[in-house]
C-alpha cells in the first residue's frame, strides 16, 4: 500500500497487491480492519523506501504467491479472525479449499497435450 506523493486534489492510496481476480469487497474490509487496528494501536508508518524496493525484498516476509498458501495463511491469520470473524474465516477457508479441489482434480489442457 502507498501514497503517492502529489497535490492535495489528487492524492490516493494505491493497493498494489490485490489483482483483478481479487474479491474487492474482501479486500477492502481487509484494507479498512488494517487501518483500523493502525488507528486503535497508534502504529507509526515505516520511513519511506527510496530507491530500489525490489533490492530489498529479503528484509520482508514473502506474500504467498500460491492459491493454497494463501488461503493457508489467511486460515491461519489471528488479524483476519479479529476484524472478519471466526466464522466468515472459517466459512470462506472451506469455500476457497472446496473450489482448490475441484480445480486441482482437473487435467489441464498442457497436462493433456504433454501426457495424454
Amino acid at each position: 500500500m502507498r501514497i503517492p506523493d502529489s497535490e492535495c486534489e489528487a492524492r490516493r492510496i494505491e493497493h498494489r497487491v490485490a489483482g483483478a481476480d481479487a474479491n474487492p469487497y474482501l479486500v477492502l474490509a481487509a484494507i479498512l480492519g488494517a487501518a483500523l487496528h493502525g488507528i486503535e494501536t497508534k502504529m507509526l508508518p515505516p520511513q519511506p523506501i527510496e530507491g530500489d524496493a525490489y533490492s530489498l525484498s529479503e528484509r520482508y516476509e514473502a506474500l504467498p504467491n500460491r492459491w493454497e498458501m494463501a488461503t493457508e495463511a489467511f486460515q491461519d491469520s489471528a488479524f483476519m479472525r479479529e476484524y472478519l470473524g471466526e466464522t466468515f474465516v472459517r466459512v470462506f477457508t472451506a469455500v476457497k479449499e472446496q473450489e482448490q479441489e475441484k480445480i486441482y482434480g482437473r487435467i489441464s489442457d498442457v497436462e493433456y497435450e504433454a501426457y495424454l
